[in-house]
């Protein structure tokens, strides 16, 4: 039986081979040069984005949704990088 680590990033379970893969695709794209500055980017339209009061909640749970999401390559290439 393959060894699962307790939790991802993401919040499921895998194995460490897959995880370390997993980091380590996540810097080689966004860890640098093109791949960081759309990082940037996907950033500034989530999480960095402000709505105003009155905005429905069907709004609210779509920025939500992506900022995890931007939030989950962000924590990925940041494992990537401190991984090697």
């Amino acid at each position: 039986m393959k060894e699962r680590i307790n939790v991802s990033v993401d919040g499921r379970g895998y194995t460490k081979k897959i995880e370390e893969d997993l980091n380590s695709k996540a810097y080689g794209l966004f860890g640098q040069g093109i791949g960081k500055d759309f990082l940037s980017y996907l950033e500034s339209i989530t999480t960095n984005n402000i709505y105003p009061a009155g905005v429905g909640i069907e709004t609210l749970a779509h920025a939500e949704g992506a900022r995890w999401l931007v939030a989950v390559i962000k924590q990925r290439t940041e494992l990537g990088r401190k991984n090697g």
